[in-house]
């Protein structure tokens, strides 16, 4: 018998409505009944090895009303402030039914037939969510729709060097090179730096609200392009582009999480080449359309054919966990007492400074090697070729040599195409193409896997959070980087050796700082391995001088 049959037996009778509703209601007795006991009376002497998760469910009366309670709340990392359940059996049948946070909360699986609420059984179980399901209708869905979000948005961003060539040429032909990218600068802060707060609004409520706001805001931000005259005009709409890219990145590659373990890396892969393709498409059609419209008609364009890819997010980008009471704000400082993450994000702030900036200015690259044509024309476009690449095959590379290695190599292979390709000069045509094309490859793997090497030192539930201090932090470095970047080729003749060897070193110190942890590691396990051979030969003479 359970506590609960106990309970019921023993209770005076209530009204018929309640007694009706509430002899429904039954719990399938436990595999161990220690449990039972230990639950029931809290001062017997404990087993050996007690449950910590009683099942059971606390049946108490207050005057005439019988009322359910949740038994201690599982402490499995899912769930932390529980919401409370509502005492009315039929608010009770309602919540059961529909919310399936509440019954993990409760320590109990709900499957049908098996002692109801309503037609609802309530039985002893673990929790129902089970590991991801690596595909499916539903996962692959939501790989689609991210990977058309971060097309519209995050593509959208990265291809500002085209948009600061137009306006240096037109609306803003009195404002020097470091003043435009100000703009570019701000809506990149922006877009990472609220990162933590969508970050933690995902762990929390899911990612439809995120997706809706988002997108919406999206479309909005590129109407008011479309209108605009003025520096500050552009600054505002460029900012409120990047506030809806902010609410939306973090969403958009946390949610593969939740659907994908093994082949996380991949699906991680598939979403961010989104950007990498809307970088080689962007571009193009921007030159065509401001080649034969004029500014307001051709962003007004854009903005109707994001509204209309961005759409089946609405529906289809969603998470697979459910949503669950935001963890205490201290929580947040917990990932930073863990070297391996606060070495990668350190790290990462150091590539994020420039990251961007060859993205900016590979028409500076151009005219700094006197090359005309169509490589000038479509420089941006090329560079982004390279990205596309370099985010497509990232993943499949890193599920085969380890995510880590991959991630690694891609920040030393952005320091050496800048080295080799971006700061000589003059160099041939060709040379330029492959600069262009090299550093683009090994940058979109790097922003790639960004998500895929945080995942794989963080736990799940943690997932969307981590992601997001870690774009939140390396916001702050890429405010200054284009900006100084823009300076030091002023200061050059629009020259760019200067800033790509600024790029270049930064990139050079964030892989070394990003792979410290993993080199501290190796020379500790290198000197234990030899003091166990030394201490093993130590041993070996002793026993032999004892024989003699």
């Amino acid at each position: 018998m359970t506590l609960l049959e106990s309970e019921e037996k023993s209770s005076p009778p209530v009204d018929g409505q309640s007694h009706q509703a509430l002899s429904e209601i039954r719990v399938i007795p436990t595999r161990n009944r220690s449990r039972s006991r230990s639950h029931s009376h809290p001062h017997m002497h404990h087993q050996a090895n007690p449950d910590p998760f009683p099942l059971q469910l606390h049946l108490t009366r207050t005057g005439t009303r019988l009322s359910l309670h949740r038994p201690p709340t599982r402490n499995d990392g899912y769930d932390n402030f529980p919401v409370p359940l509502p005492g009315h059996a039929e608010e009770l049948e309602r919540r059961l039914t529909r919310d399936p946070d509440v019954e993990r909360q409760m320590g109990i699986g709900m499957h049908m037939g098996n002692g109801v609420v309503g037609g609802v059984g309530v039985s002893a179980g673990e929790d129902d969510i089970g590991p991801p399901p690596e595909g499916g209708k539903d996962a692959w869905l939501c790989v689609f729709s991210a990977f058309f979000v971060l097309f519209c948005v995050f593509g959208f961003v990265t291809v500002f060097g085209q948009l600061k060539i137009y306006y240096l040429a037109h609306q803003l032909k009195d404002y020097t090179q470091s003043e435009v990218a100000w703009i570019a600068s701000l809506q990149t802060t922006i877009t990472f730096g609220g990162s933590i707060v969508a970050g933690r609004l995902f762990d929390t409520h899911g990612a439809r609200i995120l997706i809706v706001t988002g997108t919406t805001l999206s479309v909005v931000a590129v109407i008011a392009m479309a209108f605009c005259k003025l520096y500050y005009q552009f600054l505002l709409a460029h900012a409120l582009f990047g506030l809806s890219a902010s609410i939306l990145y973090s969403p958009s590659t946390a949610v593969v999480g939740h659907w994908f373990m093994r082949k996380r890396s991949t699906a991680v892969g598939i979403v961010v080449c989104g950007s990498g393709l809307a970088g080689v498409i962007y571009p193009i059609a921007l030159k065509r359309l401001f080649d034969e419209l004029n500014f307001r008609d051709a962003m007004l364009i854009v903005a109707g054919m994001n509204a209309v890819l961005m759409f089946p997010a609405w529906f289809f980008l969603k998470a697979r966990l459910p949503p669950r009471s935001p963890p205490p704000l201290k929580s947040l400082l917990g990932p930073w007492k863990q070297p391996r993450y606060a070495c990668l994000v350190a790290g990462s702030s150091l590539v994020m400074m420039n990251w961007l900036s060859p993205y900016f200015d590979a028409p500076t690259l151009i005219t700094s090697n006197n090359i005309t044509g169509p490589i000038a024309d479509y420089s941006i476009a090329i560079l982004q070729v390279g990205s596309f690449f370099g985010r497509a095959t990232s993943g499949i590379l890193a599920d085969t040599f380890g995510v880590w290695n991959v991630f690694i190599s891609s920040i030393i292979g952005c320091s050496i195409s800048i080295f080799a390709f971006w700061v000589a000069s003059p160099i041939s045509p060709a040379a330029v193409v492959v600069g262009l094309i090299s550093y683009g490859f090994a940058s979109g793997a790097w922003v790639t896997l960004v998500a895929a090497s945080t995942g794989a030192i963080s736990p799940t539930r943690e997932f969307g959070m981590r992601l997001g201090m870690l774009w939140s932090v390396t916001a702050i470095p890429s405010l200054i980087g284009p900006v100084i970047c823009g300076l030091l080729i002023s200061a050059n003749g629009n020259i760019f050796k200067s800033a790509g060897l600024f790029i270049g070193f930064t990139q050079m110190a964030g892989a070394g700082i990003t792979i410290a942890p993993r080199i501290r590691d190796r020379i500790r396990d290198f000197r234990d391995r030899n003091k166990g051979k030394s201490d093993q030969h130590d041993e070996k003479e002793s026993d032999q001088n004892q024989g003699k």
